[in-house]
């Protein structure tokens, strides 16, 4: 409901006109001051719509006033009354940035056109700013899904102001299964985002990621992100009976690092292949396995398993299983050093001689660096250099190189069927979490954007080059949401289906 703030040194005056106000049916919510210093006080703490004055008061006067309260709120209707008919005061009004002027005695039906005509533009422009407000949304999405994505700010809006901070104070990656977000979007987002407190940014990234950016350092009742995390991810629980995985990052990050930063989120995702039972992943934490499944396996089991990951060429699952042995030593201090240090030191010999043997002296010298190290941390680092070596090599084999070939025509072939990692995996006879990895390292996107950016180019042209329904290219290039996808093809080019074609039209018509 509109507001409206009635003053008059005249008791009788601002009885009278609310009566009428309320007589009329107007819509108003009324509130009266006797005076300009007791009206302008109220709107130093409270906004209203319309202001309607007399003239002529003591203390300040209605022209005195109305500068004042439109220097206060620009977007204030007001209205003067007056016994006065003088040409000064209306010429002056009228410089002021007064909405209208009226005499008294008050004309009823006058006073009646007059409130609805405010009325009318009152709500012409909050129409007007909720469209704009939506709109600048959008493009906020935009201008967030080309910074995440790598992409830089677009040319064509670097100049723009939008509201977007100058950094954040935290990033949370959410991980579902496949195609969450076709069901759950839009309604999630109003959810996710009633759950939290602050100025919050929400981006859906594709079918089962979304990213939540906090620009302000938040004050909540949680004392870390992490147990933010859990309580978000509990919420959500509760709500679509879904698990949701999520990946912090707590730490303030610039603009132009924040597709560095979601790819480092999106790196440690990959640890819930391998621990499906935990759920809320922190850059700061070394390691996700819990403590009781230490006891369950053996220095052989867990070196049968590292064994295993290197035949399959599996460096996620290589690392993540000498990182739990590692933690089963770091947590129990009854084995001497020399023994962890031999045990340790044969697994760094057999990784490094795994693919090709390298000069002896190379080995004994990292060997002997080995035994030298007087923390466990140490010795953990110098085998997870042998593995980053032994990764790069192999990274650089035409082997892989064939296998993400392969991947990719499979996916230009078939974008528009369910393209599940799972299902990829299998094409190239990989491991689902190997896959993900060594496609991300050696392109540089993950599966799931790669197959989104695939899908949204593709729409993009058929869009361009044929007359055919966006419901239809909706699902030609693999969406079962129409509505979703038009989300995602607007976040992705920065207007709807419809609009980017009428534009392209335009263009192409003009271009002949």
């Amino acid at each position: 409901m509109l507001s409206i703030l009635v003053v008059d040194d005249q008791r009788e005056e601002r009885e009278g006109i609310e009566f009428l106000i309320h007589e009329l049916g107007c819509p108003l919510h009324v509130v009266t001051a006797e005076n300009g210093r007791k009206a302008l006080d109220y709107l130093e703490h409270k906004s209203v719509d319309i202001l309607f004055t007399d003239v002529r008061m003591p203390l300040m006067d209605g022209l005195q006033l109305s500068k004042k309260a439109l220097s206060l709120q620009s977007s204030l209707k007001v209205i003067l009354f007056s016994g006065f008919a003088e040409f000064e005061y209306a010429k002056t009004a009228i410089s002021l940035g007064v909405s209208e002027y009226l005499l008294k005695p008050i004309n009823v039906e006058a006073f009646q056109n007059t409130m609805q005509k405010v009325m009318d533009q009152l709500m012409d422009q909050k129409q007007e700013n909720a469209a704009s407000q939506i709109k600048q949304g959008y493009v906020k999405k935009h201008v967030l899904f080309n910074l995440v994505n790598g992409l830089g700010m677009p040319s064509s809006m670097k100049d723009v102001s939008f509201g977007l901070p100058d950094h954040y104070h935290g990033m949370v990656l959410m991980e579902f299964e496949k195609n969450f977000f076709e069901n759950a979007e839009p309604d999630f987002e109003e959810f996710i985002l009633s759950l939290l407190e602050g100025q919050i940014d929400y981006l859906n990234l594709n079918d089962c990621q979304s990213l939540l950016l906090f620009s302000q350092r938040q004050s909540w009742s949680f004392s870390s992100f992490h147990e933010l995390g859990m309580y978000i991810r509990d919420s959500i629980l509760k709500k679509y009976k879904v698990n949701c995985y999520l990946a912090i990052h707590d730490e303030i990050t610039l603009l132009p690092d924040l597709s560095t930063a979601l790819i480092q989120l999106d790196q440690l995702m990959e640890y819930r292949f391998f621990s499906p039972d935990y759920f809320v992943f922190d850059v700061k934490k070394d390691f996700y396995f819990a403590d009781d499944r230490l006891p369950e396996l053996s220095d052989n089991d867990l070196l049968d398993k590292i064994r295993s990951d290197l035949m399959d060429r599996d460096f996620f699952s290589l690392r993540a299983n000498t990182d739990l042995l590692y933690q089963k030593y770091a947590k129990q201090l009854q084995f001497s050093q020399l023994y962890v240090k031999y045990m340790f030191s044969s697994l760094y010999q057999e990784i490094m001689t795994y693919s090709a043997p390298i000069p002896e002296i190379e080995l004994c010298r990292g060997i002997e660096k080995l035994y030298k190290s007087e923390e466990l941390k140490e010795i953990k680092e110098i085998i997870f250099e042998g593995i980053a070596r032994l990764e790069q090599e192999y990274s650089s084999s035409e082997f892989l190189n064939r296998d993400i070939a392969s991947v990719k025509q499979y996916i230009g072939e078939h974008y528009g069927e369910d393209l599940s990692l799972d299902l990829l995996a299998a094409k190239v006879h990989l491991s689902p979490h190997y896959l993900s990895s060594i496609f991300k390292k050696n392109t540089g996107n993950g599966l799931n954007k790669y197959i989104k950016n695939v899908r949204m180019k593709i729409a993009k042209d058929l869009l361009m080059q044929t007359h055919l329904k966006v419901s239809d290219i909706c699902y030609k290039v693999g969406f079962q949401n129409v509505s979703y996808f038009c989300q995602n093809f607007r976040d992705f080019f920065g207007h709807t289906p419809e609009k980017f074609r009428q534009l392209n039209q335009k263009l192409n018509f003009g271009e002949e």
